[in-house]
């Protein structure tokens, strides 16, 4: 868990706004600041052919009193700066949403960075890079309040 937690601050550190390349989605993906949100984390496929079996979610700078939603099928697990839902099975492009209700901090970045493992049995893809990369962490923008 601390190694994800490094992973996870490394990459939120060089992020660059490009929501629309990650294969997890966000919805919403933009907020504003002290908006209290349901952020579905939209899964549509599993690691190489391999059915979703978990995520976990490093919560990042920018949201607080972050908890994972339950989903039917799925126990949920809350440690210190993570999240997730395990012992479900979600097939190989089967389309599924997995809910993280948090707070937009006040003073939140331009652009939170969500780093998310996502767990395919003994396989895993770390959604947790740029969004230049192979596996880029999705995205929420926050914008000004209005």
């Amino acid at each position: 868990m601390i190694l994800f937690h490094r992973l996870a601050l490394l990459a939120v550190a060089g992020l660059v706004p490009l929501p629309a390349a990650a294969h997890i989605h966000l919805h919403p993906d933009r907020a504003q600041p002290g908006q209290v949100l349901d952020i579905g984390l939209i899964v549509g496929h599993g690691c190489a052919g391999a059915a979703t079996t978990g995520l976990r979610v490093a919560i990042p700078e920018g949201l607080e009193a972050a908890v994972p939603v339950p989903k039917d099928g799925w126990q949920v697990s809350v440690a210190e700066g993570e999240v997730g839902w395990q012992g479900g099975s979600l097939p190989d492009g089967t389309k599924a949403s997995f809910t993280l209700r948090a707070t937009v901090a006040a003073g939140a970045p331009g652009a939170i960075a969500i780093p998310v493992i996502q767990i395919c049995g003994d396989r895993e893809t770390r959604w947790i890079g740029t969004a230049d990369a192979d596996s880029p962490a999705p995205v929420l923008t926050v914008q000004p309040a209005r």
